[in-house]
């Protein structure tokens, strides 16, 4: 079993998945940061981190996409 889902790691199907909830994740973070932004000094550098995060990710997805 363990072998089985190592090798479903590196298919593309399930990275695919992974980069979509992980953006899911971003977003949320994001309109959470967005939310409260003005409240707190950080805010604002935390939510060019997380915007920052989820451009990678969306960039590797779409990358991905076109790729399979």
């Amino acid at each position: 079993m363990f072998d089985e889902t190592l090798s479903n790691t590196n298919d593309p199907i399930f990275l695919r998945h992974d980069l979509m909830v992980e953006l899911g994740r971003l977003e949320m973070a994001i309109e959470e940061v967005s939310n409260h932004h003005g409240s707190n000094g950080n805010d604002q550098g935390s939510l060019e981190s997380l915007q920052a995060k989820h451009a990678q990710i969306a960039s590797a997805l779409s990358k991905l996409t076109q790729t399979h």
